[in-house]
């Protein structure tokens, strides 16, 4: 017996990680995934804050080398915020790494010190924005949007 073409639809959207509201639209179910990569608690603080608002659930480390590390056990994340000062290995190094090792996650530069030139580096290396410290909520709001809706 075949289900009409309604119902089949729902299904698949929820087996997607999407579930039915009351008026009818699918609004997404599945739990979003960072790794912040920063040494500055403060900033730390500040960033859990804010992607957790967004019902983002979220990883800390305070280095270049813990991620490169945690990510080479094939831990997978949504969403990378990467600082440009880190010990050991900037954020430019880390996030080549990051890209050569055939990570796709949306990465977030951060930094307090912004300059076009810092910047430019960031997106050679291959993040996808570039954001001034501390994190913006309705930059991580409309981002968090966009990979809803996408």
């Amino acid at each position: 017996m075949e289900l009409p073409s309604k119902i089949n639809n729902n299904e698949k959207s929820i087996q997607q990680g999407f579930s039915p509201s009351r008026n009818g639209d699918f609004i997404s179910t599945r739990k979003f995934t960072a790794l912040v990569v920063d040494n500055d608690p403060i900033c730390q603080i500040i960033e859990k804050a804010i992607l957790e608002s967004q019902g983002v659930e979220t990883q800390f480390v305070g280095s270049g080398i813990d991620a490169l590390d945690l990510l080479a056990t094939g831990a997978s994340f949504d969403i990378i915020v990467i600082a440009w000062v880190l010990p050991m290995m900037n954020g430019v190094e880390t996030t080549r790494q990051i890209r050569a090792m055939g990570i796709r996650s949306k990465l977030l530069a951060v930094t307090a010190c912004f300059d076009e030139r810092k910047k430019q580096a960031f997106l050679d290396a291959g993040v996808d924005e570039f954001i001034e410290k501390p994190l913006n909520p309705k930059k991580v709001a409309s981002i968090m949007r966009e990979m809803k809706n996408g």
